[in-house]
This record gives structure tokens, C-alpha cells and sequence, in this order.
């Protein structure tokens, strides 16, 4: 592996907006189908996102390799969903994913979240297993209040916290 910058984790602000869309459509290109939303991310989409939840990124060398944001469920008070995680290629398999969902379910905690809850495309099963491995449980019984509506629906997975 080629060496890397140091990468730093921090809170999402708007002025990454741009930066934050750019990175998910590249961490979506090549490896999940054209119809998913991502390919379809915009800086507005992020910062609607951050107007009305809070999001994190990992910064290498003034590039934004990786994030995730939260948002609260628009019917359920204590319920948040999980947009868009997504780690460039060259910055996979470092352990940014799990640190970057650490740190929305601390942050989502910390603001009266007691459950989170994430969707995983219909045809992305592996991710199911990824994020199981990360403490989440499918609920075949949960729809995701923003699937892609262009999609068969997602699985839905959720975590309860502490």
C-alpha cells in the first residue's frame, strides 16, 4: 500500500458540502449500480442533510476521503437514519467506516437519539453482513422513510444505544 497522508476525523461543516458530494459519487462509481442515489449526491443534498442533522468526515491531505451523515427520522422522535457512508477506494479497509459510525452514534447519543437505523440496497447484501458485524440487527418489519424510490426496497438494519 502506497503511503497515505494522516488522516484526521472531525465534524462535517457546511463549507464541506461540495467536497463531502464529490467524494460520495466517487466512492460510489464502479461498484454500486447506476440507479443508486449516491451516483446522484449534490452539495444541497448535504447540506440539507447538516440542516437538519450532523455529519463527520476523514480529511488526508486537505481531501475529504471519507463521511457519514445523520439525520433525525421524520416520525419517530429518538430514531435517526444514517446517509450516505462512503470511504474513497485508496482509503478502504483502514477502518474508517466503523471509526466514522462510532462517531455518529456517539454524536447521535449525545443529542437524545436512542436508536439508529440504515438502509442497504437491495442488491448490496454484503453490506448487510458489514454492518452487522458493526452492531446492527436487520428488521425486515422497518421501511426507510427516504429510499430510493427508483429501487426495489432496502433492507433496513438498526442499533439501539446506550
Amino acid at each position: 500500500m502506497e503511503d497515505l497522508p494522516p488522516v484526521t476525523l472531525r465534524l462535517m461543516r457546511p463549507a464541506d458540502a461540495e467536497a463531502v458530494a464529490r467524494m460520495v459519487r466517487r466512492a460510489w462509481a464502479g461498484r454500486v449500480a447506476p440507479d443508486s442515489s449516491g451516483h446522484l449526491e449534490t452539495a444541497e443534498k448535504v447540506l440539507a442533510d447538516l440542516e437538519r442533522g450532523r455529519g463527520f468526515v476523514a480529511e488526508a491531505g486537505g481531501e475529504v476521503v471519507a463521511s457519514v451523515r445523520w439525520v433525525p427520522h421524520p416520525g419517530e422522535e429518538g430514531v435517526c437514519e444514517v446517509h450516505k457512508l462512503g470511504v474513497l477506494p485508496g482509503y478502504r479497509k483502514l477502518g474508517l467506516g466503523p471509526k466514522l459510525l462510532g462517531l455518529l452514534e456517539e454524536d447521535a447519543a449525545r443529542h437524545g437519539v436512542r436508536e439508529v437505523r440504515l438502509a442497504v440496497r437491495h442488491d448490496q447484501y454484503r453490506l448487510v453482513e458489514w454492518y452487522s458485524a458493526q452492531g446492527y440487527v436487520l428488521d425486515a418489519s422497518l421501511v426507510y422513510s427516504s429510499a430510493n424510490p427508483r429501487t426495489p426496497p432496502p433492507f433496513v438494519l438498526r442499533k439501539r444505544l446506550a
